[in-house]
């Protein structure tokens, strides 16, 4: 058997498994969360959501979140103001002038203090679904 039958097939042996997997789920989808459009939408929007890692209500913002939390972190709109807590941007804080967490800067307008989602959802015009 030559070299190139060999890697022919074992390419096909290779593609076949990923195709057995996924069929049986063996690989596991990504799951998304129940806010991921909403999230989409509040990055779009330009929001921007200035927080402590230490600060419970910070935590009771992000809690909102529920399993799109990760979205959340990775789209932007989160910048951590502690400079202990994960990926600080203390820079941005400053220059933002936060004092108080959660705060929330929406079409340049201030929110201090935890924002529920219809509140969110007015000050952007993002539509969520509960």
């Amino acid at each position: 058997m030559s070299k190139t039958i060999a890697v022919i097939i074992a390419i096909i042996l290779v593609i076949a498994g990923f195709v057995v997997a996924i069929k049986f789920n063996i690989i596991p989808e990504k799951k998304y969360g129940p806010y991921d459009s909403f999230i989409i939408c509040l990055k779009s929007s330009d929001a921007k959501m200035y927080g402590d890692y230490t600060s419970r209500e910070s935590l009771m913002q992000m809690g909102l979140f529920k399993e799109s939390l990760e979205l959340f972190e990775k789209s932007g709109i989160y910048t951590e103001c502690n400079p202990y807590g994960p990926n600080p941007n203390l820079k941005k804080c400053q220059e933002a002038g936060m004092r108080t967490y959660p705060t929330w800067i929406i079409n340049n307008k201030r929110y201090e203090g935890i924002q529920g989602l219809n509140k969110l959802s007015e000050s952007t015009g993002c539509k969520y679904e509960s």
